[in-house]
């Protein structure tokens, strides 16, 4: 075999590789929005070069078909309309490979009231007689419930108080 046969073929295995990579990230965006660390990851854990996964998401990223910013307004939304808060939320965009400036920019692109989200969390999961009990252990539920949700205690505090004012 002569050497420029060997060229031809390496060239064609790295175009061939390329090719499926694409077809691969496009096939995954058009499921769901993905960070480009996430694409990374799930390109690398096929075995793709490294080099052939940064040369595509530039690419993809240069015809819009990813977009970092993008899929922090829409996980944020997401994560939104689930009930979480912003601890929560911003966590899990880092997560993602999203940079706290992005993360920021998404959660204040929401223009929400953290408190009045939290309380209207709580009418979803709480009976009244909950929400009104003064009973130490009940509060300690509600307001524990909502730090896992990603609320601060103080948030948590005003929006129980809050709900005990809308019943």
């Amino acid at each position: 075999m002569s050497q420029g046969s060997k060229t031809d073929t390496a060239k064609k295995d790295t175009s061939d590789e390329r090719r499926q990579a694409y077809q691969t990230a496009i096939k995954m965006l058009t499921t769901r929005e993905h960070s480009a660390f996430e694409l990374t990851q799930k390109l690398s854990k096929r075995e793709y070069a490294r080099s052939i996964i940064e040369d595509l998401l530039l690419d993809l990223q240069n015809k819009g078909y990813q977009s970092d910013t993008r899929f922090a307004e829409q996980y944020t939304r997401q994560r939104f309309t689930k009930g979480y808060g912003p601890l929560s939320i911003r966590a899990k965009l880092y997560e993602r490979g999203i940079d706290s400036s992005l993360a920021a920019d998404a959660l204040d692109e929401l223009r929400v009231d953290w408190v009045e989200h939290a309380s209207e969390v709580i009418g979803r999961k709480f009976r009244s007689d909950e929400i009104t009990s003064k009973e130490p252990k009940i509060e300690s539920r509600i307001a524990r419930f909502l730090q896992t949700r990603g609320f601060s205690s103080s948030v948590a505090l005003r929006a129980l108080k809050q709900s005990r004012q809308d019943l």
